[in-house]
């Protein structure tokens, strides 16, 4: 009886010392995770160009950029015209705003929303229409001030030589010259901006990518974003480096 007992006190020290052992490793587990969470540069996306395939795009990239890069999105999916976004409240976590959309006109608790993410000096990608992305009137601060740049509408459907321009800049690290279509028309840039890229239609050219800096706020924009270019390793490769780069993360 006394044998049993002594074998019966071991198995349950032995339980007791598997079970916290095993409490230990799922915590350090949980830990470990919920930093690497932390540490993924967060990106929301706000959508809305049916011309151009926003959504498509963004998708297809967005599932690309997360198997190679530790970062993690979230995305606002809209178009043309919408009044009100669905999970737009992501944006208040997120480090980088990520704007592909086209006119919308959207109620004014969520424009504050977006406001205050570049009023907080918080980094934004911008492509191709986020140059009129919302109402006239925050057009005028987004592209103008924000953004740095001078919408003026575009030309017609023909095809372009992508130049670069700033080559020793971080954004066009491992970016080569490549082809593309639908050129936009620029006036003159914000004096905060650097031009990193001309758009050459032989009879015109234009600047298509540039970064402005203000006040410690990075935004990088770019006109270029039609389908074909996100099938471009060379887009895709420019948009990665722009991402990290507004963030002020280390160029992986």
């Amino acid at each position: 009886m006394r044998q049993w007992h002594c074998q019966a006190r071991r198995v349950g020290a032995h339980w007791c010392l598997t079970m916290k052992t095993r409490f230990i490793f799922w915590l350090t587990l949980l830990v470990l995770i919920s930093f690497v969470d932390a540490a993924a540069l967060k990106i929301h996306i706000i959508s809305g160009a049916k011309e151009y395939q926003s959504e498509a795009s963004m998708k297809s990239f967005s599932a690309w950029m997360e198997k190679h890069y530790d970062v993690k999105f979230t995305a606002s999916w809209g178009h043309d015209v919408i009044e009100k976004l669905p999970n737009l409240g992501a944006l208040k976590n997120a480090d980088v705003m990520f704007v592909f959309a086209r006119r919308m006109k959207l109620v004014e608790p969520q424009m504050k929303l977006i406001r205050a993410h570049w009023e907080k000096g918080k980094p934004i990608v911008g492509v191709r229409t986020a140059s009129h992305a919302f109402q006239k009137a925050d057009n005028e601060i987004f592209d103008r001030k924000v953004m740095g740049g001078n919408y003026l509408g575009h030309f017609s459907n023909e095809s372009l030589k992508v130049i670069n321009v700033a080559k020793a800049h971080p954004v066009l690290r491992d970016v080569r010259p490549f082809a593309s279509s639908k050129l936009y028309k620029a006036g003159p840039l914000a004096k905060t901006t650097t031009l990193l890229q001309q758009g050459d239609m032989g009879k015109d050219k234009q600047g298509i990518t540039w970064v402005n800096e203000v006040k410690g706020r990075r935004t990088f924009y770019t006109s270029l974003g039609v389908p074909e270019d996100f099938k471009n390793e060379n887009f895709r490769q420019m948009l990665v480096n722009a991402i990290f780069w507004a963030a002020k993360r280390d160029l992986p």
